[in-house]
């Protein structure tokens, strides 16, 4: 199993510059995660990145057992002032080697995903190391709830072609590897980079 700490602190540091350019706006704007906007979903991956397993485990208790109403409630401790306030927490957190409860790659996953999240509502996207595209491919493929990435692609074949990545048989869904990866995981959104016999099918279960 891979190190992938040294990958999240890459990956968190690319997004840091990425939000270097936004302007007051866009912290505000919305991001293909639904439910939160920009400075939101940068306060979600502050919370992730300074999470401990005690903070976990009472957090979930007192919201009920509810792991979406904990998520949303820790994020607020991050969420509020200004954006510059927000990116001053968020760069406090790019070499932690915190992460939240789940497997090792959690993380790598987090800020990949939620760093397109933010970029591709606004217009842009990452530029992610062939390693961790591979990487993360490999094992989201793999995944259950809450991803659901292994019954939304049961019965297609995914085939990369940007890097040295391919998955499952049947009807192809070809593109770029983040835009699979993110369709894996229901961003239909980023179906608009893939082609194949296999995209309405993918774009179904989501």
């Amino acid at each position: 199993m891979p190190d992938f700490m040294p990958m999240v602190h890459a990956e968190r540091a690319s997004l840091g510059e990425f939000l270097d350019t936004l302007s007051p706006d866009q912290w505000t704007a919305p991001t293909w995660c639904d439910q939160w906007n920009v400075q939101e979903l940068v306060a979600h991956l502050t919370a992730a990145g300074n999470i401990t397993a005690g903070h976990f485990f009472a957090g979930f208790v007192k919201s009920g057992f509810s792991f979406d109403k904990f998520v949303d409630g820790d994020l607020r401790n991050y969420s509020s002032g200004t954006p510059a306030d927000v990116k001053a927490r968020y760069d406090e957190i790019i070499t932690s080697n915190r992460k939240p409860p789940g497997p090792a790659y959690v993380a790598l996953g987090e800020v990949m995903v939620h760093g397109e999240d933010i970029r591709r509502a606004l217009g842009a996207r990452g530029e992610h190391s062939p390693e961790h595209l591979v990487t993360l491919a490999e094992l989201y493929k793999k995944t259950g709830a809450p991803l659901r990435a292994k019954k939304r692609v049961v019965g297609l074949k995914l085939q990369a072609t940007d890097v040295d990545w391919a998955t499952g048989e049947g009807p192809e869904v070809k593109g770029p590897c983040m835009s699979l990866i993110l369709a894996m995981v229901g961003r239909t959104g980023a179906l608009a980079d893939c082609d194949g016999a296999g995209v309405e099918t993918l774009r179904a279960r989501a």
